[in-house]
């Protein structure tokens, strides 16, 4: 993990932007040097996993033997707690859409350490629904996936699958009633099969609980004839964990 940005493009055009739009802290909001991704403070209370995980379902109690996994694989950076969880809330209230740089270094070894990167054909993201991304005017789960896909150096496409309903409050409901929820929640964007069938894909989100959106998601690429579904979020939670989604 290194704190500040590496020399690049995007890195001449931040230290630009610093002058009018001063850099913040995704967590805790404080000005910092345009060319850090946070806070020292924060970023010394970083809930990084370091227990291990099941590297099928993703989840530190293996649930593989209680539901059909449909993805291949699932890797987090951080623990979905403490400042991750208000950074996270932050990143989807449009007050922190720089939370993904702070995890770039983080990305390549957890993805290297689980599945062969060079494998990859390319990256995509959990939808949101239009209406959703109209009033809100990004999709969180996207800008991850670019950010992966530059860091791994594959590219990407967020319209492979699309969202035809508006957003549940899923923090309420167990795990089958998610399973349950999210059944007809995806489809397939048929103008992009080609990049679906037979491909291998890594598919992001921003927070792993059950794993059932990420599974419905896997489902819809693999009966449409995706070979293989990976999955990567910035951050893992559990429903008996008493830790709940906010958004």
């Amino acid at each position: 993990m290194n704190l500040q940005r590496k020399p690049s493009f995007d890195s001449v055009k931040k230290y630009v932007l610093d002058i009018f739009f001063p850099n913040r802290c995704p967590f805790c909001g404080k000005v910092i040097k345009w060319s850090d991704t946070c806070c020292r403070k924060c970023f010394d209370e970083i809930p990084f996993i370091v227990t291990e995980h099941c590297k099928k379902c993703g989840q530190e109690i293996c649930i593989c033997n209680k539901t059909n996994i449909y993805y291949d694989s699932c890797v987090s950076i951080t623990d979905y707690s403490g400042i991750v969880r208000e950074g996270i809330i932050n990143f989807k209230l449009d007050k922190a859409v720089n939370l993904v740089d702070v995890f770039k270094d983080d990305i390549y070894k957890k993805l290297s350490d689980t599945i062969d990167i060079n494998k990859i054909d390319v990256v995509t993201a959990v939808p949101m629904h239009r209406s959703t991304k109209r009033s809100r005017g990004y999709n969180q789960a996207d800008i991850i996936s670019k950010t992966v896909s530059k860091v791994i150096n594959k590219p990407a496409n967020s319209r492979l699958l699309i969202k035809q309903s508006g957003d549940i409050a899923q923090h309420k409901l167990t795990r089958l009633e998610r399973e349950k929820a999210v059944k007809g929640l995806f489809s397939v964007n048929k103008k992009h099969i080609g990049e679906i069938d037979g491909k291998t894909i890594l598919l992001c989100d921003d927070i792993i609980t059950t794993g059932s959106t990420l599974n419905e998601c896997a489902r819809i690429l693999k009966d449409n004839g995706a070979r293989y579904v990976h999955c990567f979020t910035i951050a893992s939670t559990s429903m008996g964990s008493g830790k709940k989604e906010s958004i």
